[in-house]
C-alpha cells in the first residue's frame, strides 16, 4: 500500500514537471537542446532576447530544460505561416517605406509578409514585431557585402550592450547603427572594418542610435585605437565594413 502511494505521488510529480515540455500553441517553436542559452536561441532565430522572453514569459534563462518547447512568435499573428526567420521591431517614426528600405524589401513584399498592415500602412505601432523574411542582407553590410560608413568611438565602461553582455572599453567590439540593427540580428557576428590600409575585426555587441550617417558604427575606444593610432585627433574615420557569421 505504501509503495502504491509513493508511486502515485512520484507519477504526479513527474507529470507536473513535464508540463513545460509539452507542445505549445504558438508558431513557430523551438525545442531546447543541450548547451542552449536564451541569447543563442534568440540570435539563431532572428529575435532579440527581449522578444524571446515576451513570447515565453514563464521561462527562466538560467534554468532552460532540454526538450523544453519555446515560442518563437506570437502564434499566427504575423502572416509568416510559422516560417518567419527574421523580424523587425517598429520604432517611433517608422513607416513601411523606411522599414522596407532598412531590411532590403519592397513595401509590397513587407505588406505581403505582414497582412495585418493596412493598405495605407497607417496602423503601425511602436514595439510591433514585423516579419521581414526575404531581406537581401538583413541590413547594410550583412552577408559579407561591404558598405561605406563613418566610424566613431565610445567607452562602454563595463556596461551591458544592447546584445545582452558587458563590454569593456578595450574590447574589440562595435555598436551598430539603428539603420542596420535589424532587431539585433547581427549580435555576436564578426564585423570587418577597414580604414586606409588597416583592417580590424570586431564583434557586434551593441546598438548605436546616434551613429553618424546611414551606415555609421561606434567602435570601442580599444578597437578605434587599434584601427587608427591618431583616432583622438581625427574623431571620425571614413571606413568600409561588412558583417560575417
Amino acid at each position: 500500500m505504501l509503495f502504491k502511494t509513493l508511486f502515485a505521488i512520484l507519477s504526479t510529480a513527474l507529470a507536473v514537471s513535464a508540463t513545460p515540455l509539452e507542445a505549445r500553441s504558438c508558431s513557430p517553436t523551438y525545442t531546447v537542446q543541450a548547451g542552449d542559452t536564451c541569447y543563442a536561441i534568440a540570435t539563431a532565430n532572428g529575435l532579440t532576447v527581449d522578444q524571446l522572453l515576451s513570447y515565453n514569459p514563464s521561462i527562466d534563462c538560467t534554468d532552460l530544460a532540454i526538450d523544453q518547447v519555446l515560442c518563437l512568435g506570437p502564434g499566427g499573428d504575423g502572416g509568416d505561416g510559422g516560417t518567419c526567420t527574421q523580424t523587425y521591431t517598429v520604432e517611433s517614426g517608422d513607416t513601411c517605406s523606411t522599414i522596407a528600405a532598412d531590411v532590403g524589401l519592397t513595401v509590397s513584399q513587407l505588406e505581403a509578409l505582414n497582412p495585418s498592415i493596412n493598405s495605407g500602412c497607417t496602423n503601425l505601432d511602436v514595439g510591433q514585431v514585423l516579419c521581414v523574411t526575404g531581406g537581401t542582407s538583413g541590413g547594410g553590410g550583412g552577408g559579407g557585402s561591404s558598405v561605406n560608413g563613418l566610424a566613431t568611438y565610445y567607452d562602454p565602461e563595463d556596461g551591458y550592450g544592447a546584445c545582452g553582455w558587458k563590454i569593456q572599453n578595450w574590447d574589440m567590439a562595435v555598436a551598430i547603427g539603428s539603420g542596420n540593427w535589424n532587431s539585433g540580428s547581427h549580435c555576436g557576428a564578426t564585423m570587418t572594418v577597414t580604414y586606409g590600409s588597416t583592417t580590424i575585426q570586431v564583434t557586434v555587441a551593441d546598438l548605436c542610435p546616434g551613429c553618424q550617417g546611414a551606415n555609421g558604427i561606434d567602435l570601442t575606444e580599444g578597437a578605434m585605437a587599434a584601427m587608427d593610432p591618431n583616432y583622438v585627433a581625427h574623431g571620425v574615420d571614413s571606413v568600409t565594413w561588412s558583417v560575417s557569421y
